[in-house]
């Protein structure tokens, strides 16, 4: 048995403490998701158009030039969206910890850890001024597109479920 005064000490300090919520993460953006949503729809049309027995020649990137700036644009605003979002005080003094550091592999943006998603569609930008690029200047055979394909996957996937666990 509890003595009484530890039961009178003890109760409002487990009210209160239940009562309080710690953030380690941005707040979910309902717009981002959605703009990732219809970027995501945008950048597999542009791999559609692309993919092919044959690839794509150097000489129909004209008629894609378009798209690619299309697709770039979009996500780097989406970037720029999901990078301005507030870092909660804590998460931000947790991030700074070496150890998280080390561990996260994030030393010149310790908040990278905490907010993943700028990241994220940062390497899908560059894979997508690659990929312009390397049309531009010789086409695309169908290998290059299946490994830009398999590389933007692997980004889009991480930005898509980091921003959809958010919704709480």
């Amino acid at each position: 048995m509890m003595p009484a005064i530890s039961r009178y000490v003890l109760l409002p300090w487990l009210f209160v403490l239940t009562a309080c919520t710690v953030q380690l993460v941005p707040s979910y953006d309902r717009d981002l998701v959605q703009g990732l949503d219809q970027a995501h729809v945008e950048a597999l049309t542009l791999f559609a158009s692309v993919d092919g027995e044959e690839g794509s020649p150097a000489t129909a990137f004209t008629g894609l030039e378009q798209r690619y700036a299309s697709v770039i644009g979009r996500f780097e605003a989406l970037r720029q969206r999901a990078q301005g979002r507030p870092i909660p005080p804590l998460a931000r003094r947790i991030s700074r910890l070496g150890i998280v550091r080390d561990f996260c592999n994030s030393q010149s943006d310790p908040s990278g850890c905490v907010n993943a998603s700028p990241g994220s569609l940062a390497e899908v930008l560059s894979l997508f001024r690659r990929m312009r690029s390397r049309h531009q200047r010789g086409g695309l055979p169908p290998d290059v597109v299946a490994l830009f394909r398999q590389s933007y996957d692997a980004a889009i996937e991480q930005a898509l479920t980091v921003e959809r666990a958010l919704q709480r």
